[in-house]
C-alpha cells in the first residue's frame, strides 16, 4: 500500500472511527485508568503510560530508536519493532495491562474526497470503495473511515478525509500486543493522537480561526487543520528528517546518521538550519516541504473560506530545528511556535524513562501522549 496516511475504524464491513475496529466512537475513556499507549514510528518506538487526573502524572516511559539501517526498511524496521516490544514493555516500569497503538504513518491511506451520497449506502462504505479503486485492491482487505469536513460539499456530495489501512496491518499490530502480553483496547491513526494531545491546547471555543498543525517526523510530515480538536484537514507529506539527512549525505559523502549528527551538531551551534546551509545545500527538501504546506492550506481556504487559519504549531523530531520552522512559518505567513506536549504531564523526577529526558522539550512525544487518550472501544 502506498505511503500515505490513514487512521480507520470499523463500522461495519470496511469502516472506522478514530481508530479500528469498533473505534468509529469517540466516547470517554473506560476502565480506573489510563491504556498504556505505543507508537511504531520510523525513527523510534515509543511505550507511555500517564495517570488520569489533572494534571495528567508519567508513570513510565521508554524509547528505542531505530537503528540506521532499518530507517529506510518499512518491513524491516516493523519487525524489529514488534520484536522488541515485549522486552521494552517488561523492563519500562509499565503497570497497564490494557494498551492502544498507532498505525505507521507509512501504512496508512490518508485523503479527501467528494462523495455523492447514495439512500441507503454509508459515506463510509462509498469512500472505502472509491479508497480500494485507487489503489487497486478488494475493498474487504481494507479498514476505512471516512470522517465528513463539517460545512464542506454540495449538490448532493460531501467532503470527507478517507482513512484506510489493510486488514493484515491490523491483525500484525493486535499479534504484536498480544505478545507483549497486553490487552489490545483502541488502534488510531497517528494524526487523530497528536491532535487530541494538543487540539484542546489551542481550543478557541466555536470561533472560525483554526489551528494548522506539522508534526515533522522521520519519515513524513503529518499537516492537520482543526479548529480546537475537531479535525478539518487531514495529509501526509511524504518529507520528514530522512528526506534532509539524505540532502546532507549526498553532499558531504557521509552515512545517514553522520549526516543527522552533523544537522544537529549545527542547529545546536546556532540555534537553525542556517548553519547546515553554510555547509551544504538542504534547499531542495525544504522548498518541496513549503510547497507541499502552501498547497495544503490552497485547499482548505477554497473548500472552507469562511474559516481563517490563524496559527502554526510544530511537532515532531525535525521540530528542534528552529531554522527550517521559522522558514516554513515566513513562508506561509503565519505566527508559530514549537510545541511540548509533554510540558502538561505532572513529572515527580523517579518515574522511569528509558532512552528519553523529559527534562528537555519532547515535542515527538505528541502521537503517544495522544493515543493514552484515545477510545478504548475497539
Amino acid at each position: 500500500m502506498p505511503r500515505r496516511g490513514i487512521g480507520l475504524a470499523g463500522e461495519g464491513q470496511g469502516g472506522m472511527g478514530g481508530g479500528f475496529g469498533k473505534l468509529g466512537r469517540i466516547g470517554g475513556l473506560r476502565g480506573p485508568s489510563l491504556p498504556l499507549a505505543i507508537d511504531f514510528g520510523v525513527g523510534s518506538l515509543k511505550v507511555l503510560q500517564v495517570a488520569p487526573g489533572d494534571p495528567l502524572e508519567l508513570v513510565a516511559a521508554a524509547q528505542l530508536d531505530t537503528p540506521d539501517e532499518l530507517v529506510v526498511d518499512a518491513g524491516g524496521r516493523l519487525r524489529y519493532q514488534m520484536d522488541a516490544l515485549p522486552k521494552l514493555v517488561r523492563a519500562g516500569g509499565f503497570k497497564a495491562q490494557r494498551a492502544v497503538c498507532s498505525i505507521p504513518a507509512g501504512q496508512m491511506f490518508c485523503k479527501h474526497l467528494q462523495i455523492q451520497t447514495a439512500e441507503g449506502v454509508s459515506t463510509t462504505t462509498l469512500a472505502a470503495a472509491s479508497v480500494a479503486g485507487q489503489i487497486g485492491c478488494d475493498p474487504g482487505a481494507l479498514l476505512c473511515r471516512a470522517e465528513e469536513v463539517e460545512g464542506a460539499g454540495s449538490s448532493g456530495r460531501v467532503e470527507v478525509i478517507a482513512f484506510a489501512t489493510s486488514r493484515e496491518m491490523v491483525k500484525r499490530l493486535m499479534g504484536a500486543v498480544k505478545a507483549a502480553r497486553l490487552d489490545l483496547v483502541g488502534i488510531h491513526s497517528e494524526l487523530h493522537a497528536m491532535l487530541r494531545a494538543v487540539g484542546h491546547q489551542t481550543d478557541q471555543g466555536r470561533g472560525e480561526t483554526a489551528t494548522l498543525f506539522l508534526d515533522l517526523g522521520t519519515g513524513s510530515t503529518k499537516a492537520t487543520i482543526a479548529l480546537g480538536d475537531r479535525m478539518l484537514f487531514a495529509r501526509v507529506i511524504e518529507v520528514g528528517s530522512l528526506h534532509f539527512d539524505r540532502a546532507v549525505a549526498s553532499k558531504l559523502g557521509c552515512s545517514r546518521a553522520e549526516a543527522f549528527q552533523r544537522r544537529l551538531g549545527a542547529a545546536g551551534a546556532s540555534g537553525g538550519a542556517e548553519a547546515v546551509a553554510t555547509d551544504v545545500d538542504v534547499a531542495e527538501p525544504t522548498e518541496i516541504l513549503i510547497d507541499e504546506v502552501q498547497m495544503c492550506l490552497r485547499y482548505f481556504r477554497s473548500l472552507l473560506p469562511g474559516v481563517g487559519v490563524g496559527k502554526l504549531v510544530f511537532l515532531g523530531g525535525e521540530s528542534h530545528q528552529r531554522g527550517l520552522c521559522a522558514e516554513v512559518a515566513r513562508a506561509v505567513r503565519l505566527p508559530a511556535q514549537v510545541a511540548d506536549p509533554m510540558a502538561v504531564v505532572k513529572r515527580r523526577g523517579k518515574e522511569p524513562s528509558t532512552g528519553v529526558d523529559f527534562g528537555a522539550a519532547q515535542p515527538g512525544w505528541a502521537v503517544p501522549l495522544g493515543l493514552c487518550l484515545s477510545p478504548t472501544d475497539l
